[in-house]
């Protein structure tokens, strides 16, 4: 007597009716997870790449989650950012620059607070760190927010680290100006044309303007006119 048994492949016996249904059923989370890392991706990218998915932090992982509340108050040193370099960076920059802080902070608590290695001792200053906000207001700030958390010790590698990002920062400040605005006087016109360098700016009005082939003086660049210079615009040209 021939006895029959079920296949081991519970899809190769499966109706075509459910065999499809499984199929679209993949294409349908294929796609969802397509459109989910497409929206993360832009979220990335309008962020400045400010979006992540966290370090790994392997073993420690635990102490994270447990210290992870442990860091500054984001509000309390954009003050003192504002404060001090308000009419040198933007936001972008503060925000740059919090990220930066915060995830050292992160580290060091880590460090701090991991059973399996001791805490390493504040490495040596070796160069002179440019002070944009006053060492005293930057340890008091981190000192009321860190002092039961971590020794002074860390306190002072904090202060060091934010000296050294904000420096940074300053040096290379992540906006960028617009492109000047270059008036420029020919023999009967003025023209306003927006470039680099001066040299860009007249290629622009010769392009524009064939019959101007006199000799082009600049009138105002950059939101600063030139020594006695006054411009003279008629009402039906502005």
């Amino acid at each position: 007597m021939t006895q029959s048994f079920p296949t081991s492949n519970p899809e190769a016996s499966a109706s075509p009716k459910k065999q499809q249904t499984t199929q679209s059923q993949r294409m349908t989370d294929s796609e969802t997870r397509y459109q989910r890392l497409m929206e993360l991706v832009e979220a990335e990218d309008a962020s400045n790449g400010e979006v992540g998915c966290g370090r790994d932090w392997g073993e420690r992982l635990p102490v994270y989650l447990r210290t992870c509340g442990i860091n500054i108050s984001d509000e309390k040193l954009r003050t003192l950012l504002r404060e001090h370099l308000g009419n040198v960076l933007m936001e972008r920059d503060f925000d740059s620059i919090m990220t930066q802080v915060s995830r050292f902070i992160e580290s060091v608590v880590v460090q701090v607070h991991s059973q399996s290695e001791s805490p390493k001792p504040s490495p040596p200053q070796t160069e002179q760190v440019t002070e944009h906000i006053p060492t005293a207001e930057l340890r008091q700030s981190f000192q009321s927010e860190l002092g039961e958390f971590v020794n002074d010790a860390d306190i002072e590698q904090i202060v060091q680290f934010t000296h050294q990002v904000i420096h940074q920062a300053v040096l290379h400040p992540r906006y960028t100006f617009s492109e000047p605005i270059w008036v420029l006087k020919g023999d009967e016109k003025i023209y306003i044309a927006q470039a680099k360098r001066v040299q860009e700016a007249i290629a622009k009005v010769r392009e524009q303007n064939p019959e101007e082939t006199g000799e082009l003086k600049v009138v105002k660049v950059g939101g600063l006119l030139s020594p006695d210079q006054v411009i003279s615009l008629e009402p039906t040209e502005i």
